[in-house]
């Protein structure tokens, strides 16, 4: 230590004290350093700041729970389960939920699609029974009802009878002796949407019911409105002794040109025409015999027949879509 002490004395002799300004420098070193990163801090604060302003004006518009409403929750849970009642409230709903379970469960899914209709809860995306199930329960609890309907008056009543015929119980076993494929193959073909039935019942009833009207619309069962068929010298004959409605009948071949350039012509009659005239077409290598009585001497030949099966006018050559539906509609 004296070593030390005659040291400095020795260099401060020689050089001095070290000078004041060296002293305030180095004194002054530690709130330097502090001042960048107070600066940094400044920014940070005020950014932080706005976010909060923002959090809050947006939570105001929104309606969202602030923090002291969050932490609040489970109070509020507590107070709200503490209040007399409560448990047995949620008995009677869970109580009521099982009950309503338990009838939907030995429902067809077509019932209960039935009911969501009438409650007016949109079912159209729902294909399974078990979905069914869920939202015809959450309407039932939430207390839905169903819209009010204007009651139909006797006219319109009787108008709805009359148009939709119901399926004879023939129409209905043939139906349901088909499989879920050949049902959706048959709506298919008669442009009948299928997609959306939740069960094969459902298709039976709809295919039932087209076979029905079919069936009103042609006594051979063979013909539907909009569309060509091919018939045999039977189902002719039929079709031409117990008519409802005109037939168009076009004799052709299959070896015939012209015939097989009119055949999409026939078809876009055919839907003109809809369910007011009926339209058919016969091979006549098939049915010679027809072709014989019925005095066809070139093909294509188009004949028109009343309703009674007496015929109207005929015309042989390939005609054009309009020329068919002019050639009919002048007889209706």
């Amino acid at each position: 230590g004296e070593k030390a002490g005659v040291s400095m004395g020795f260099l401060f002799g020689v050089f001095g004290p070290p000078s004041r300004s060296w002293k305030v420098r180095r004194g002054c070193r530690t709130p330097l350093l502090a001042v960048p990163l107070v600066l940094l801090a400044v920014p940070v604060s005020l950014s932080a700041i706005m976010l909060a302003a923002a959090a809050r004006a947006a939570a105001r518009t929104a309606a969202l729970p602030t923090a002291w409403g969050v932490a609040s929750l489970p109070a509020t849970r507590s107070l709200r389960r503490s209040t007399p009642g409560y448990a047995r409230r949620v008995a009677m709903a869970a109580g009521n939920e099982a009950e309503i379970r338990a009838e939907l469960q030995g429902m067809r899914a077509r019932e209960i699609k039935q009911k969501l209709e009438a409650l007016g809860v949109d079912a159209a995306d729902a294909f399974e029974k078990s979905e069914l199930v869920e939202r015809l329960v959450r309407a039932q609890l939430d207390g839905v009802q169903a819209p009010s309907q204007e009651a139909p008056t006797d006219s319109t009543a009787n108008e709805k009878a009359a148009d939709s015929g119901a399926p004879s119980p023939d129409i209905v076993e043939r139906c349901r002796a088909m499989r879920v494929q050949e049902l959706r193959t048959e709506l298919g073909s008669r442009g009948i949407r299928w997609a959306d039935a939740v069960d094969k019942d459902e298709l039976v009833e709809r295919l039932a019911s087209v076979m029905a009207t079919e069936a009103s619309f042609s006594s051979s069962g063979r013909l539907r409105p909009g569309a060509v068929s091919k018939l045999n010298g039977a189902e002719l004959t039929i079709e031409l002794d117990h008519g409802t409605t005109p037939l168009l009948l076009d004799v052709y071949a299959t070896w015939c040109g012209p015939c097989q350039m009119m055949a999409p012509h026939l078809e876009a009659a055919a839907k003109s025409l809809g369910n007011r005239v009926r339209v058919a077409k016969v091979d006549s290598d098939e049915e010679p015999a027809w072709a014989t009585k019925l005095r066809v001497g070139g093909l294509p030949t188009i004949i028109l027949f009343d309703k009674n099966g007496q015929e109207v006018t005929r015309q042989e050559g390939a005609l054009m879509e309009q020329q068919l539906v002019s050639m009919v509609s002048r007889y209706l």
